[in-house]
């Protein structure tokens, strides 16, 4: 004890009392985030489920073959919006784990990346920040349970990790590690290949350059007189901007808190090198088969009506679905330990509004709104359990352990998440999952008695069939929805709705083929119309009609009770 207060320099004042569970060991806190990590595996792995991984696939496997196509390869339908074949590097990667491993390698290696996203996201938090071990852990969890409804094997997951190396990198700048921010120029250069994310990145950069000021020198006052009344202003134009698009609003907000209180740099911490590595950076995304197009691409993607109106991802949260919730929770859980813990800094508090505005808009985005809120969760939230939690229970939770328990503990958890995790990539469980979830056995029907034929098909289902069929294009809109345009999209929901011209488009188009689902309304009036069902996909509940027939004069017999495909 005496040694302690003769090595340590004398105090102007008494310090607060510290947080007794606030000075973890290096050990334990990489054992704990280390046993984190492998739990969210559980949340992160995931088999095919959302059915784009497979055009991707049959993408990567074209470019390997040929280069990238001039055009879009599958569709029989003529594209109204050019082709930016933007994910070229991500489509190539998933080809090739998928040829080395199958399914199973490519589901555990965009688990992995998204596992990555998070425990990147946990441990982008200040160095000089005093914070419980198990806050970063319980952080990461709850950030894994909400980003997992975005997170497998899709482009997303690279981003959401893209996002939360620029938000580590940035901390460490602020931290005083310059040298960190020259990663950001050859990271972006990839990214941009692999997905359009990289724009949330390139926004997290410019927030964090415009927020602070370049000198450093201002202490919490506002810029200039009569800034409170601008202030009030414009508060309220950006609440109408809110009202007229999330997405706005959010920046409003971020650009008058810049003007009005920008934020001071820490001492040491130079803005200069963050900028040129940032201009740097944002240069090197050209460097793409669409070069500058780039840009356009993703604001006419962003700004397609159409998406949000017809695919489920680009529309706003279900609150209705019970894991959805979870959105409601962080984000009603941020501003409570912001308060509980009274030193929220405001850039922390504008960047997570800023992502929980963008999810609200598409819930594609709950991933990035996951990784920015993972640190403030473990930082806010330490600081406030510390603040607040009753101190008895601080104090049982200091009491030394062995050091052993810690790890067999960790090793325990870890085996167990990898253990429930490894049966479910096995090759027969990737056979099994693809032939209940996809028309596996339809497809293989068609292909050996209708090749190289247009079929009619849900987009979800078209594109499996474009995987199964890379160089026949047989299928008609699948899920690059974005690039079909007005004209295609309007025809297909034609059909899949059974409007007024769907018996003339299916014509007009000349589809004589179809793979639907066995209880659809279109195959119920493919029947009427005097198609027949050639077999029944039992484990996909989908069947295979062909043209030709006759109306039928008696009510057709059931599809599931066709011959099995």
């Amino acid at each position: 004890m005496s040694t302690t207060l003769a090595s340590a320099p004398a105090p102007a004042a008494a310090p607060a009392p510290a947080d007794p569970a606030a000075h973890p060991s290096r050990r334990a806190a990489a054992l704990w985030l280390g046993a984190a990590f492998c739990v969210s595996l559980l949340l992160s792995v995931q088999l095919f489920r959302y059915g784009d991984e497979w055009w991707h696939i049959a993408l990567g496997r074209l470019i390997l073959q040929s280069g990238i196509p001039p055009a879009e390869p599958f569709s029989f339908v003529p594209t109204q919006h050019p082709w930016v074949e933007q994910q070229w590097l991500y489509e190539v990667a998933l080809a090739a784990l998928v040829r080395i491993g199958g399914d199973g390698l490519a589901s555990l290696a965009l688990g992995l990346v998204g596992s990555a996203a998070l425990l990147l996201a946990a441990l982008s938090v200040p160095r000089a920040a005093r914070f419980s071990r198990g806050w970063s852990a319980f952080a990461l969890l709850l950030g894994g349970l909400m980003a997992g409804m975005a997170l497998g094997v899709r482009g997303e997951t690279v981003s959401a990790l893209g996002v939360a190396a620029t938000l580590l990198i940035i901390r460490r700048w602020r931290d005083g590690a310059e040298r960190w921010v020259w990663l950001l120029p050859p990271m972006f250069l990839v990214w941009a290949n692999l997905h359009a994310g990289f724009i949330a990145g390139i926004g997290v950069l410019g927030f964090t350059l415009l927020i602070h000021r370049p000198d450093g020198r201002l202490r919490g006052r506002t810029a200039w007189p009569g800034a409170t009344f601008v202030a009030v202003v414009g508060i309220g134009f950006g609440a109408a901007a809110l009202a007229a698009g999330l997405a706005v609003g959010a920046a409003v907000l971020v650009l008058l808190w810049a003007l009005l209180r920008p934020e001071p740099l820490e001492p040491g911490t130079r803005r200069r090198p963050l900028l040129l590595a940032s201009l740097l950076a944002a240069a090197l995304t050209l460097v793409n088969p669409a070069g500058p197009g780039i840009y356009g691409y993703i604001a006419e993607t962003v700004g397609n009506p159409i998406l949000s109106q017809f695919v489920s991802e680009w529309q706003s949260p279900n609150f209705h679905d019970t894991l959805t919730r979870l959105i409601e929770v962080v984000a009603a859980l941020l501003p409570l330990l912001w308060m509980l813990s009274r030193r929220v800094r405001i850039p922390d508090a504008l960047l997570a509004a800023t992502f929980f505005l963008l999810t609200l808009q598409a819930v594609r985005n709950v991933s990035l709104f996951a990784v920015v809120a993972i640190p403030q969760l473990a930082e806010y939230g330490s600081a406030a359990w510390a603040r607040h939690a009753p101190r008895s229970l601080r104090l049982h939770l200091r009491t030394p352990r062995p050091g052993w328990l810690a790890v067999v503990a960790a090793v325990a958890v870890s085996a167990a998440a990898i253990a429930d995790v490894a049966p479910e990539l096995t090759p027969a469980a990737a056979a099994r999952f693809e032939s209940t979830h996809e028309p596996a056995a339809a497809a293989t029907y068609v292909a050996a008695h209708f090749p190289n034929q247009r079929l009619l098909s849900s987009d979800a289902d078209a594109g499996y069939l474009a995987y199964r069929f890379p160089r026949g294009r047989v299928v008609f809109v699948y899920d690059e929805i974005g690039i079909f345009g007005t004209g295609p999209l309007t025809n297909y929901l034609d059909i899949a709705d059974l409007g007024p011209h769907w018996r003339s488009l299916i014509n007009r188009y000349g589809i004589r083929h179809a793979i639907l689902g066995a209880t659809s309304p279109d195959t119920s009036a493919l029947l009427e119309l005097g198609w027949t069902v050639n077999c029944y996909d039992g484990p996909s509940g989908r069947v295979v009609m062909s043209a030709g027939g006759s109306p039928p004069t008696s009510a057709p017999p059931s599809p599931t009770a066709a011959p099995a495909c």
